[in-house]
């Protein structure tokens, strides 16, 4: 960088723009200018990524310490557990989590299906240290996989998350314990003021998860659904085993009467999307019924149109999406069979014009 050129500031962003995450090219944008230096170190520690190695997670901390301008770059992180010690991979989060990111907006915290863990596992500091990132003023967007026993308390009080993805989460719906850092300041409350745009939950009924959760038979005031915006339920199930299809009636009934019990005046919901996917043994699967017996869901689901939180919505999508595992040749289903009982259980949205279904074979 001795002939270093001085390059109009426009230019600077939209080749950063341009180069997105790609690390190599930052980095050769970094050498290319004086100019380039500080733009591309921002967007090279934009994001960063660890996983259980302690070696590495120990020299990333330490240059943060040492590199506390740098730290500021850090607008997300990415916390991935897959092998290893879970209880070094925690204390590397910790460690990690402890220091002060100024402008953090994102966390991904990733467990894995076969290493399923708990909350109540976690320690108390790194409990306190996941409610402390959550409830801070910058953070935006929490995605968090494979964690059972999650108290909802944790999402008393959130000030303002753009969008909250519960990938295969399990909630304690009877803990009223609140992390220490909430505590003093009444935030324990379930009147507290809690803001998520949009919720993405994501469900997984197959024979893979061994997993036998429990749902409450009753609608719960959720939180984080009190002032949402969208709602998008994903729902992959496997149909060959007979529990999966009376587990998605339960589980899917009660999301649609919390939601209707947690949603507040005014009214905010704009847009609703269920999307199942589901595997069959073959293409005589009876659609009709089973869209039928979930005549509780849609039932819950077609009161949100006539009920005033409600009154903003504007869109509702069904997709569904199957796979015959057993047959080579898939005669796709008339599209009755997959339409018909779904529009048949939701004729107040339908009547809106508001109702939009879809069903396909998977490509």
């Amino acid at each position: 960088m001795t002939n270093s050129v001085e390059i109009p500031q426009d230019i600077i962003d939209n080749v950063i723009a341009a180069v997105g995450n790609d690390k190599p090219s930052l980095k050769q944008c970094a050498l290319v200018s004086s100019s380039f230096l500080l733009p591309s170190r921002k967007q090279l520690f934009s994001s960063i990524r660890f996983e259980c190695d302690d070696e590495a997670c120990q020299r990333l901390h330490q240059f943060f310490i040492q590199n506390p301008v740098i730290r500021s770059f850090v607008r997300r992180i990415n916390a991935s557990y897959g092998w290893g010690s879970k209880l070094t991979f925690d204390k590397l989060l910790l460690a990690i989590l402890q220091l002060p990111f100024c402008h953090l907006e994102e966390l991904l915290l990733s467990y894995r299906f076969w290493k399923v863990v708990n909350w109540s596992d976690f320690s108390g500091e790194l409990k306190d240290a996941l409610s402390t990132l959550i409830h801070s003023p910058t953070f935006k967007i929490l995605h968090i996989e494979y964690v059972d026993n999650v108290p909802i308390s944790l999402f008393l009080g959130i000030d303002h998350l753009t969008k909250l993805v519960l990938w295969s989460v399990s909630f304690n719906y009877s803990d009223g314990e609140q992390p220490s850092s909430l505590t003093p300041k009444g935030v324990a409350t379930m009147a507290s003021h809690t803001v998520v745009d949009q919720c993405v939950i994501c469900l997984f009924l197959t024979d893979s998860d061994p997993r036998d959760i429990d749902y409450p038979t009753e609608a719960i005031f959720l939180p984080f659904m009190s002032h949402l915006r969208v709602l998008e339920i994903h729902i992959s199930l496997a149909l060959s085993y007979s529990e999966t299809m009376s587990d998605l009636a339960i589980k899917l009934s009660f999301l649609m009467c919390s939601l209707c019990a947690s949603l507040t005046s005014p009214a905010t919901l704009e847009h609703l999307k269920l999307n199942i996917s589901f595997d069959a043994d073959d293409n005589f699967f009876d659609f009709y019924s089973f869209y039928r017996d979930l005549h509780d869901v849609w039932r819950h689901l077609d009161f949100i149109a006539t009920h005033p939180t409600g009154s903003r919505l504007q869109r509702v999508d069904i997709d569904i999406t199957y796979e015959f595992r057993h047959d080579d040749y898939v005669v796709e289903p008339h599209k009755d069979e997959i339409l018909e009982p779904v529009l048949d259980g939701l004729p107040l949205l339908r009547d809106k014009g508001i109702l939009f279904v879809e069903a396909k074979v998977r490509a």
